[in-house]
């Protein structure tokens, strides 16, 4: 899930390793659900030792965490592209566009994404350290949009992220 760069073999292999774990577990979440899925089945499937989630992970939920974060920055990196391409665009055209970034990763992770909505929305611990996570990117696009003149200076970035990492779940629970 992460890329790749030009690393020692032991660095290299523990990425790898990591990696393998992301992959295999997100596949066995999606697939089974979180509570139904074992640790030992997530190594098993991945050739790993059981020790090897907790080393890398701590435990289940750190792996979900991770999971769930390199989930939302592919997210965030996307829309991000938005406001990147179009700097100039007016607020209304950049919501637009925002939100379609959104929708066409939904469309292209139709597997995923309900899986990703259930945890982001849940009571579960997880679920709102991936919230928080999500509002700490958009509060900092707020402040960059505040500085460029793209968004008005009056509006709150704390409560203006929140706000909108809410409509955005909602937004594609009801997609």
């Amino acid at each position: 899930m992460e890329p790749q760069t030009d690393l020692p073999v032991r660095q290299a292999s523990k990425l790898e390793t990591r990696n393998s774990l992301l992959q295999v577990a997100l596949e066995l979440f999606v697939e089974k659900g979180f509570e139904a899925t074992r640790t030992s089945e997530i190594a098993q499937k991945a050739g790993v030792a059981v020790g090897t989630i907790y080393l890398h992970f701590g435990d289940k939920d750190g792996l979900l965490s991770a999971i769930l974060v390199n989930l939302a920055d592919s997210i965030y990196i996307r829309v991000k592209e938005v406001y990147e391409k179009h700097p100039s665009a007016p607020p209304e055209n950049l919501a637009r566009m925002h939100i379609e970034q959104i929708i066409q990763y939904a469309e292209e992770n139709q597997k995923i994404a309900p899986f990703v909505l259930d945890y982001a929305l849940s009571r579960h611990p997880v679920g709102a350290k991936i919230i928080d996570f999500m509002v700490c990117q958009i509060e900092e696009n707020i402040r960059q949009g505040q500085a460029s003149g793209i968004y008005r200076t009056d509006i709150l970035p704390p409560l203006a992220a929140r706000a909108e990492a809410h409509m955005n779940l909602v937004l594609l629970t009801h997609w």
